[in-house]
């Protein structure tokens, strides 16, 4: 391995930032797996890389960059400013956008099951099973703010020990 790809390698190893983000996402995704079991009482291993759920991997992983990044850069820096804006965007977008163009692909779904259920003719692809909308692709907003908060706490333990 050359020196520069070594160097390079190290360089995000020791990236505390980066770090915790991706800890926390690994962290959260995983968590996904047995609280389904808990709610549902089946393992279902495809959550740990499902999007939507309990808890938010996307909050979770802003939330423990813009935490690191406190302690890193310090709360008055612009690179921390930005997180901070950027962390607020994304935690939106998972709790509100996202899990409103979700509950469309349910009503869609729903619609195009009855239309063809009712024998009106469409195109093959559009009301094959394989072709449904994705259902489940935002949050509610305990599962935003419980990945919140597992990404502060990872944040606070990479800010102050990596």
């Amino acid at each position: 391995m050359s020196e520069n790809i070594q160097n390079f390698l190290i360089g995000l190893w020791q990236n505390a930032p980066l770090m915790a983000a991706i800890s926390a996402i690994v962290l959260a995704q995983a968590l996904k797996v047995p609280i389904e079991y808990l709610q549902h009482r089946q393992w279902n291993l495809h959550k740990a890389v499902d999007a939507g759920g309990m808890p938010s991997a996307h909050a979770a992983g802003v939330a423990a960059l813009t935490t690191t990044l406190a302690y890193v850069v310090g709360p008055s820096s612009p690179v921390f400013a930005t997180a901070v804006v950027f962390t607020a965007i994304v935690m939106y977008d998972a709790g509100g956008i996202r899990r409103h163009a979700g509950e469309h692909a349910v009503l869609l779904n729903r619609l195009a099951m009855e239309i063809a259920r009712s024998g009106i003719n469409l195109e093959p692809s559009a009301t094959s099973e394989g072709e449904r909308l994705k259902e489940i692709l935002g949050h509610e907003p305990r599962e935003v703010l419980v990945g919140a908060a597992i990404g502060v706490v990872i944040g606070i333990v990479f800010g102050k020990w990596w």
